[in-house]
Order: structure tokens, then C-alpha cells, then sequence
């Protein structure tokens, strides 16, 4: 059986002003190399749980929190299967400001929509398409491993679908992984 670890990235100094961060590529503020650090204490307190590989987004938060977390004698493999949902003209607002900006695509809640995106984004369903191809990239290659994937929210919600395909869409909005937060997954 493989095992996912699936971890969100490290803080930045966008998580803590509330911006939508979707593929701004920004590293991690000194919370979030703090964060990353108490993960790997977390994984090197397990020693029963060896970790085969490390995938990362290749946006500097993921790489950054993977480098730290990760063990000597295993490399960091990008994927941009993993990368974060790209949001289009939201990019670096908050929600107040894509409110003023684009109250049209706001008031639509357009980043809520699976089949539309906010002008220049992704659409959930491209990413889903994106993250779920990834998965089952992993699922095939590195069977019977332990497996960290290095993330961001949304994907996160993305990759819980996978998993969990009967939940409500309601409950797909929901689901939220914190910064350095872990959920662990089986194939």
C-alpha cells in the first residue's frame, strides 16, 4: 500500500495579509520556515514512516518548505501537477480588493464555479484534471512507497476529492489544510 503525506507549504507574508497567492510564485516568511522545521521534527520523530521520495510544487513556498523538511538522502521532485490553483486578475488582492476591482466576477463568486475561472485563471475542473492526473501518475510509478507531496490549499481541496469522491460540494469548499498542516492518504 502507498501512503501520501500530503503537506501545505509554510506560511507567507500573502497568507498572513489574506491575498489570494494562486500561482504568485513568493517564498516563506519566518512563520513559515518555523512551520516547516516542526514537520520535519515531526517525520524524523517517526522513525517507522521512511520517506521514499519528496514531490513538490516547483513554487518557491512548496520547494522552500520541502528543502527543510527534507531528509539528506532524498532529492525534491517538482511537479507542476501539484502547483497551485492559478486564479487569474485575483492574483495578489484581497478579498476586499477583488470585490472593488471586479465586482461582477465577485459578486458571481466565480472562484466557487467548477467550469469558469476568474479572468486569466484556471478553472477548478482544470485543475482537478491536472492534480488528479499527478495522482494517478504516483499511484502507478512509486507503488508500496511513502510518499510527501509538498502543496498549497487548494490543490489540497483537490486531492481530498480524490480520495474522497462522494463528498458534497459544500464539503469540498470546506475541507481546509492549514499551512504546514498534514493529511495522510492511502492507495
Amino acid at each position: 500500500m502507498t501512503t501520501i503525506y500530503i503537506i501545505r507549504h509554510g506560511k507567507t507574508d500573502f497568507n498572513e495579509q489574506s491575498r489570494y497567492l494562486g500561482s504568485i510564485d513568493i517564498p516563506l516568511n519566518s512563520t513559515g520556515k518555523e512551520q516547516a522545521i516542526k514537520v520535519r521534527n515531526y517525520f524524523n520523530d517517526l522513525r517507522d514512516r521512511d520517506i521514499d521520495i519528496i514531490i513538490s510544487s516547483p513554487l518557491k513556498r512548496a520547494i522552500e518548505t520541502a528543502k527543510i523538511i527534507k531528509p539528506d538522502n532524498l532529492k525534491i521532485v517538482p511537479d507542476p501537477a501539484f502547483m497551485e490553483r492559478n486564479i487569474g486578475v485575483y492574483e495578489g488582492l484581497t478579498k476586499d480588493e477583488a470585490k472593488e476591482k471586479y465586482p461582477r466576477l465577485f459578486t458571481k463568486n466565480i472562484t466557487r464555479i467548477f467550469n469558469e475561472a476568474p479572468t486569466g485563471g484556471e478553472t477548478i475542473l482544470e485543475v482537478q484534471d491536472r492534480v488528479f492526473a499527478g495522482l494517478n501518475k504516483i499511484k502507478e510509478i512509486y507503488q508500496e512507497k511513502n510518499i510527501l507531496i509538498i502543496t498549497h490549499a487548494f490543490v489540497a481541496k483537490v486531492i481530498n476529492k480524490y480520495f474522497n469522491p462522494q463528498i458534497s460540494e459544500q464539503d469540498f469548499f470546506n475541507f481546509v489544510l492549514q499551512n504546514a498542516e498534514i493529511k495522510k492518504y492511502k492507495f
